[in-house]
């Protein structure tokens, strides 16, 4: 298949990037046209091309398309890694989140690329479209508290019409700082910035992928300081004495977690949920998990809801595993687990399963403190490789171990 994308060709051209990105997934390869602004013979190409003279614009074997989102959705439907969705419902979501995308974070991010060509923002500006670009970040911080991607359990047109956005706004705005105080946000960034397809499309825009550089944030200027009135005497009760403890701040209440004082492993965590997050689960990621897990540094266990039978509908049974994940988000660092719902879509006929790995030996205390762990029975896994083919179908949701009870639904925490 042979394609040509016309367009500015600009490593940070924000549309181009998700064209390519799309494009990868869908394992085609796009040549480039470079153009600068307007096509400059706009009867022809308004005819044919685009009916602005615009770009981008995508020519194929069959004619052109036009519109990033557009041809970003074309490329997803060719793709076989279902980044458009695996049902019809999935693929209206994705759009949703797509349009979201083209109408609320675009507009605030394409701005800063004003001074890229000599148009310079006040500061008023900058601050508004900082400011409605914030309430994107916090619509998606809220979202992301409880997924890894936006929408289904692997990365679709939809993270990376979103992803496009937020990394042209961490590379490009003066006040890209405010990003970072969201910690749901940047977790899932990171986690699409390292998917191979990702960099794949990156690199294909001359783009170097690597992560952004914080910006230096402005230092406030110097509070002058103002000298005492001679009759002025502190009072008694505030004059600071050597004998007297200081008070203890919350920071020095604080307890490091022992979790962190445990001898280094070669089982890193982040690099297991990225494996079972971008691979395929039974030709690679559970292989990998099975090559690389490290008994000495980490637990596993099945676990198992023990009031199955108070279980009526599918969606409160959904929403008992999504808020007892909401509540378990202190231990993303140092645990993953698969949590599926399994039976029949009926009340007292569908059950809670789930398996987690942890670091360290024992149930860590950041669990046990979680008023839902008490809920559910705990079985610690002796040897993982002994039970590989039930946790290679915990992994994927799918196998011999739900042939009697299939899986209904899922959610992974990553």
């Amino acid at each position: 298949m042979s394609v040509k994308l016309i367009g500015y060709q600009a490593p940070l051209n924000a549309r181009l990037v998700k064209i390519h990105i799309a494009a990868a997934f869908a394992g085609v390869k796009v040549e480039n046209v470079h153009v600068v602004g307007a096509i400059d013979c706009p009867e022809s190409y308004a005819k044919n091309v685009h009916p602005l003279g615009a770009s981008p614009a995508l020519q194929t074997e069959n004619g052109y398309l036009f519109e990033s989102a557009a041809i970003m959705r074309y490329f997803g439907r060719l793709s076989k890694e279902a980044i458009y969705g695996t049902t019809d419902f999935e693929a209206s979501q994705i759009d949703g989140w797509v349009d979201l995308a083209t109408s609320e974070a675009d507009p605030n991010v394409f701005t800063w690329f004003g001074p890229l060509f000599g148009n310079e923002l006040s500061a008023e500006t900058k601050k508004s479209i900082t400011a409605a670009y914030v309430s994107v970040l916090t619509a998606l911080e809220s979202w992301l508290e409880i997924r890894t991607f936006l929408v289904g359990e692997r990365i679709s047109l939809a993270d990376i019409a979103q992803w496009v956005a937020l990394d042209t706004f961490l590379r490009l705005a003066e006040t890209a700082a405010e990003a970072y105080k969201f910690k749901n946000v940047y977790r899932w960034y990171l986690t699409v910035l390292h998917h191979p397809k990702v960099q794949e499309g990156l690199r294909a825009m001359s783009h170097d992928g690597l992560i952004p550089a914080k910006a230096k944030e402005e230092k406030a200027a110097p509070v002058k300081k103002e000298e005492p009135k001679k009759e002025e005497k502190p009072k008694k009760k505030e004059e600071a004495h050597d004998d007297e403890e200081p008070e203890e701040t919350f920071e020095e209440k604080k307890k490091p977690n022992p979790l962190d004082a445990l001898p280094p492993s070669n089982f890193v965590m982040d690099t297991w949920k990225r494996e079972y997050s971008n691979k395929d689960t039974r030709k690679e990621a559970a292989p990998w998990f099975f090559a690389n897990y490290d008994p000495a540094g980490f637990s596993a266990y099945w676990c198992n809801y023990k009031y199955n039978e108070e279980n009526q509908k599918l969606f409160m049974t959904g929403n008992l595993v999504r808020g007892w994940f909401q509540r378990m988000d202190h231990v993303r660092k140092y645990g993953f687990g698969v949590a599926l719902i399994v039976g029949e879509d009926a009340p007292q006929k569908h059950e809670i399963t789930a398996l987690w790995i942890f670091r360290g030996k024992g149930l860590p205390a950041i669990v046990t403190d979680v008023d839902d762990t008490e809920l559910f029975s705990w079985t610690e896994i002796a040897d993982v490789n002994a039970e590989a083919a039930k946790i290679t179908d915990y992994l994927a949701w799918d196998g011999a171990t739900f042939a009697s009870k299939p899986v209904l639904e899922g959610r992974a925490f990553k």
